[in-house]
C-alpha cells in the first residue's frame, strides 16, 4: 500500500473514531428529538461534512 493512501486510511480512520465522543449528541438526532441549538446545529454540519466527505471517498476508490 503506498504511503498517501495509508495516511488517507488512517485520517478516515480517526475521523471515524473522535465521532464517538459525539454519540450521545448523534443518538438524540437520530430519535428525532431536537431542541434548535447552535451546538445542535453545528453538529449537524459537521455529520453532513462527514458523510459527504464518507461519499467522495468511496466514489473516489469505486466502493459501493
Amino acid at each position: 500500500m503506498d504511503p498517501d493512501k495509508a495516511q488517507t486510511i488512517a485520517a478516515r480512520d480517526q475521523l471515524w473514531a473522535s465521532l464517538r465522543l459525539l454519540l450521545p449528541e448523534i443518538d438524540q438526532l437520530a430519535l428525532g428529538q431536537s431542541d434548535g441549538s447552535e451546538r445542535e446545529r453545528q453538529v449537524i454540519q459537521l455529520l453532513a461534512r462527514v458523510v459527504s466527505a464518507e461519499l467522495g471517498y468511496r466514489a473516489d476508490e469505486g466502493s459501493p
